[in-house]
């Protein structure tokens, strides 16, 4: 995919583009604005990475770091259906109210989940492969075909296992595909590279996190009656392709949509940035269940 088809911000010019005026509110609320774009950066050195985008804490997408990647030629869906497509996976049906539900998942082949992605749309099949770590836990073969990208080392590596969720993850959807606006878990720091298809992402900085409600706002379709303050968003966008890997940094809200039907593999990590939030969050959580589970045990 050509440079040429997502053009990048010069250097010195902010990503967070200026507020809009009363008559473009509902203009600049609607996803099919175009906004400010993230940088699109090649050949970035970690010193460059650090202190233009994780130590200020700004999304940033670098398009070279899937090179000797095999995943990125091999990882497509006939070579998924061929090889694993008796696999049972778990995916989860998108409801426009509800959105994901762990009540609304299912279990399917993979070679059937595949088949149905890849001739029909989210409108006729809202189904979603998300957050998938079991595939490469159950066929470690596929790991000689990846590696995780130079810029996002993991302090999560120096904590015990049972404190740490298995990454990295697939994500295999439709076109039309929706991830809702959120925030990361435990506040961790993000990085998704795209090995199919094309995604198209939205992101809010955390200090705008009042005017999108904590992520309550459907983006694609917003209530302003009911959650005013969205008018006032100042989101930056981004679309990224096959060999392309975005990072979102902590507490950045995004929302994402798939223009085709599109392979991802993603992970989540701790780094310079979020570390206080991500390990108190993480020894709230294990520690939490552990303990919770010995009190049990003793009833």
């Amino acid at each position: 995919m050509s440079e040429a088809a997502f053009p990048s911000n010069p250097k010195h010019v902010p990503i967070v583009g200026p507020m809009p005026s009363r008559g473009q509110d509902l203009a600049r609320v609607s996803h099919e604005q175009t906004f400010p774009l993230v940088d699109r950066r090649s050949g970035l050195s970690l010193r460059e990475f650090r202190h233009e985008y994780l130590f200020p804490q700004r999304p940033v997408v670098i398009t070279d770091t899937l090179n000797g990647w095999a995943a990125l030629a091999k990882w497509t869906f006939p070579f998924f259906a061929g090889r694993y497509g008796r696999d049972q996976v778990r995916v989860y049906r998108y409801d426009r109210e509800e959105e994901f539900q762990d009540k609304a998942a299912e279990h399917v082949t993979f070679g059937s989940y595949i088949e149905a992605v890849t001739s029909q749309d989210w409108s006729s099949y809202p189904y979603y492969l998300r957050d998938n770590w079991r595939l490469l836990h159950d066929h470690p073969e596929l790991a000689t075909d990846y590696r995780v990208p130079k810029y996002f080392f993991d302090w999560y590596r120096g904590l015990p296992r049972f404190l740490r969720m298995p990454y990295p993850r697939l994500f295999l959807g439709p076109k039309g595909a929706v991830t809702p606006l959120h925030t990361d878990i435990w506040g961790t720091h993000a990085w998704l590279s795209q090995l199919v298809g094309r995604k198209r992402w939205m992101l809010f900085s955390p200090d705008q996190s009042r005017l999108h409600y904590d992520a309550k706002v459907r983006v694609d379709a917003p209530d302003l009656d009911r959650y005013p303050r969205y008018r006032e968003v100042r989101p930056v966008e981004a679309t990224i392709g096959p060999g392309d890997t975005i990072f979102v940094p902590s507490r950045w809200a995004h929302w994402v949509v798939s223009l085709d039907p599109t392979i991802s593999l993603t992970g989540n990590y701790m780094a310079y940035g979020c570390f206080g939030i991500a390990l108190s969050s993480t020894m709230k959580e294990f520690l939490g269940k552990r303990v919770g589970g010995r009190l049990y045990r003793r009833r």
